[in-house]
């Protein structure tokens, strides 16, 4: 059996009068030695005025002496009562922008109505390599007396597909069909009760189950339990703590699969940070 350990550490300040609210979020993962878990991925996240900022830096890597992301948004609304905001992501050796480039930046833009009834987004990616567009899509909602309804047109410039997802929401179940010229998947989302709540992904032109899920709230806490053509995951997670068993195989060669196991605690602490000079 495997064993792979997750801490969470959150340190919550605020500044005094003028100065930038800043979270910080340290974590580390499975590792091999203890010296790898003492050097943890530290991410920070913050507002100022109108523009929230963030970013993170992987102390486990020696070779990466800068922070491997740092992101800025700010949103804005228009007189006609639509919200917009723009994020740009910079990051170094985190992704790969192309033609082996590992610097450069990713760009969002997202757009919502006032009635929030109808959504827009677009995305690209700039480097040396040159500039890349990413997703666009958009999405409508419609609400009546007996149901509500969604159309999502959307383009992925990477892969190339284009796809159309359609969705009812009634009473306790949600069902969404996602459409394109290779595949067509439905997803249905229904509340047993107060306490249990199930998923199920099916793909339509194989037959065949992508993910079913099943979530119930007791004493002990929340258990998810998942299945997918490749894994089996349960997870049990209550006041910060969170516990899960994986095993990498298919549901009928259980009894053969290395599980492994996997434990997190988050921890918070309040207090005051003054950034401010002395």
């Amino acid at each position: 059996m495997k064993f792979s350990t997750a801490a969470l550490c959150l340190f919550v300040g605020s500044v005094s009068a003028g100065g930038p609210e800043i979270s910080l979020n340290l974590k580390h993962g499975g590792y091999d030695s203890i010296s790898s878990a003492l050097t943890p991925e530290v991410s920070f996240t913050g507002e100022t005025d109108d523009i929230d900022f963030g970013g993170n830096i992987d102390f486990s890597d020696p070779t990466v002496k800068i922070p491997k992301k740092i992101w800025g948004k700010v949103s804005k609304q228009t007189t006609s009562g639509w919200t917009l905001d723009a994020k740009v992501e910079a990051s170094h050796q985190a992704y790969d922008f192309g033609d082996g480039e590992e610097t450069g930046a990713y760009v969002t833009v997202n757009g919502a109505d006032e009635d929030k009834e109808t959504f827009v987004w677009a995305s690209g990616a700039a480097s040396t390599a040159g500039v890349t567009p990413l997703r666009v899509g958009a999405k409508k909602i419609f609400d009546s007396e007996s149901a509500k309804y969604m159309i999502s047109p959307r383009y992925d410039a990477e892969t190339g597909v284009a796809e159309v997802v359609l969705g009812v929401e009634k009473d306790d179940t949600k069902a969404y069909l996602t459409v394109s010229e290779e595949e067509q998947d439905v997803m249905i989302d229904h509340q047993i009760n107060d306490d249990t709540s199930a998923k199920i992904k099916l793909s339509v032109p194989r037959a065949g189950l992508v993910l079913a899920s099943l979530t119930h709230d007791s004493d002990i806490g929340t258990t998810t339990v998942t299945v997918t053509p490749d894994d089996v995951d349960i997870e049990v997670s209550k006041d910060g703590w969170a516990m899960g068993v994986n095993c990498a195989d298919s549901i009928k060669n259980l009894a053969s699969s290395e599980p492994t196991v996997r434990f997190s605690k988050g921890i918070h602490f309040g207090g005051n940070i003054d950034l401010s000079d002395p």
